[in-house]
């Protein structure tokens, strides 16, 4: 997750350069969740609470998911070039976005996140981070990838709609 970080701040820090002015954002709730992703790795740190054996070709599997996760961010990121951002925000120039990963998935970054999450799950079996992904962090990935889906409808518009009715939300192949 830290090479996400890097790649992330050093493709915003050229995104930014890069796009015009800010023409809408979101705020809420799920403007603050990405200051907040830290918190599972502290509970991953710590190991707090008991543990599940997990059968080691799951820790394994679990292992190449959380490599995997960031890598899926990074190809997202990089994919979306200039409309990058943390922030859920339109720029003037805006444009729908569907090569690379986002002619499988809307929110790729968030399902990436998802990848790595069920990654650590499998790997630590820790209970307490397995029921705090499960009932904080996915719910709060899902209503982040919400709120921009409802900023991207209302800016967007007909572009998104058509985007939003031939390509899945989350997860590959599923409506």
């Amino acid at each position: 997750m830290l090479a996400y970080a890097v790649a992330a701040y050093l493709i915003l820090a050229r995104a930014r350069r890069e796009r015009p002015a800010t023409v809408a954002q979101m705020g809420g709730l799920a403007a603050y969740s990405p200051y907040f992703v830290w918190v599972p790795y502290v509970v991953m740190a710590l190991r707090p609470g008991p543990e599940v054996g997990v059968p080691d070709a799951l820790r394994w599997i679990g292992l190449v998911l959380i490599v995997a996760g960031p890598l899926l961010q990074i190809w997202a990121a990089a994919t979306l070039g200039r409309h990058f951002d943390v922030e859920i925000l339109v720029h003037g120039a805006h444009e729908v976005v569907r090569s690379g990963p986002y002619g499988l998935v809307r929110h790729p970054i968030y399902t990436g996140i998802a990848l790595h999450f069920i990654g650590a799950m499998l790997a630590t079996g820790n209970l307490l981070f397995i029921a705090g992904t499960l009932v904080v962090s996915f719910p709060a990935l899902y209503q982040r990838a919400s709120a921009e889906e409802t900023l991207l409808r209302q800016t967007l518009g007909e572009e998104y709609e058509r985007y939003a009715r031939d390509v899945p939300m989350l997860v590959p192949r599923v409506r």
